[in-house]
């Protein structure tokens, strides 16, 4: 891979930071995807000889520094939810779209319950609703980036290739 893939995954980390903490309504917040996960998750699928666990956990842990939230609960969160995808690589290579719109659901999900199961334990209020809010719109969201995250990887293989 080009030294190009640095700078797409600098610019990706600091567009899904922004727009996870760009301000909404607040009857509108529940619906706001979860855009660094989703980030991290595609670089991760995407990229998974450069991204995984450790890459998840740096993620998980800017994700509790610049949310407010109680240091290691985004970052175990983020780390186990990485793992599957980790662990699953080999067949999510062979996954149509829709296929990993359906995984990522799945792992969207995962992801919101665990960490409400953990900011239980430091009596933060959970909204059930949110959860299911939050994966759904996540899920709209991923085919969006999953063509562009394609689309990034096809073109650095193609100039790779004319060096």
């Amino acid at each position: 891979m080009n030294d190009n893939i640095g700078i797409y995954l600098t610019c990706s980390i600091v567009i899904a930071c922004i727009f996870q903490y760009m301000s909404m309504p607040p009857d509108l917040i529940v619906l706001k995807p979860n855009f660094l996960l989703l980030n991290t998750l595609a670089w991760i699928i995407f990229v998974p000889k450069r991204f995984g666990i450790g890459f998840s956990a740096t993620m998980g842990l800017i994700y509790d520094l610049i949310s407010g939230s109680s240091v290691g609960i985004n970052m175990i969160s983020f780390t186990l939810t990485s793992a599957i995808p980790v662990y699953l690589i080999g067949w999510l290579s062979y996954f149509s779209l829709k296929q990993r719109s359906l995984f990522i659901l799945a792992i969207i999900l995962f992801f919101e319950v665990f960490s409400s199961f953990l900011y239980s334990f430091f009596d933060i209020p959970i909204n059930l609703v949110q959860i299911f809010l939050v994966s759904i719109t996540s899920v709209f969201l991923w085919p969006i980036l999953d063509i562009c995250m394609r689309k990034i990887l096809r073109n650095e293989a193609t100039h790779h290739s004319h060096l």
